[in-house]
């Protein structure tokens, strides 16, 4: 996958997540003796916390790799994948067990720790989520296998190694670098009173 592409689909991806985790991921009715019945949901920040974080922390990583060498970026790439996975089994959970996830909301909501009994189901929500962290570790994982073939990165504004010589060969600082030192090159003494 080249490097451009690569940028774009994890932008759309973020995005998706992004979009999804303020939207409703389960709801459901709470059974409490004292309450009675009630609603219950949750949305994706509260059913699965953490997961925008590996997200944004795997989108973050393309974007280190696109800077970088070829050694390092393998290794931010690696990185990017293990983050978007995480984010995948945190989604995962809220499919697999809403109710488990409901419980301790519903327990929050009333005033009360633990969790309460709750028949709940997930939306359309997470599924959109769980697919957009599944094609971003995906896609980590296939630019970690073909990110050798992306170009090297522009020296454009790395610091220059080469010193600057005077006409004698002695080294000429340049106004940057006397301001680095402490000194001002607009600092001129005054001309000898003669």
């Amino acid at each position: 996958m080249s490097r451009g592409r690569t940028l774009v689909v994890t932008g759309v991806l973020v995005l998706v997540v992004v979009a999804t985790v303020g939207r409703t991921w389960a709801t459901g009715t709470a059974d409490d003796a004292v309450l009675g019945s009630s609603a219950v949901l949750a949305t994706g920040g509260q059913a699965a916390p953490g997961a925008l974080a590996l997200v944004l922390a795997a989108a973050a990583a393309v974007v280190a790799a696109l800077i970088t060498r070829p050694v390092i970026r393998r290794i931010v790439l690696g990185i990017g994948a293990l983050a978007a996975a995480g984010a995948t089994a945190i989604i995962l959970r809220v499919l697999a067990d809403p109710e488990g996830v409901l419980g301790p909301i519903a327990a929050k909501a009333v005033g009360r720790s633990g969790a309460l009994a709750v028949r709940a189901q997930t939306t359309g929500w997470v599924v959109a989520a769980l697919t957009a962290t599944v094609t971003l570790t995906v896609l980590l994982l296939l630019s970690l296998w073909s990110a050798h073939r992306w170009g090297a990165t522009s020296r454009t504004y790395d610091a220059d190694d080469d010193t600057v010589a005077g006409a004698r060969g002695e080294r000429v600082w340049s106004d940057w670098d006397a301001l680095s030192s402490g000194h001002d090159p607009t600092d001129v003494p005054d001309a000898p009173l003669t």
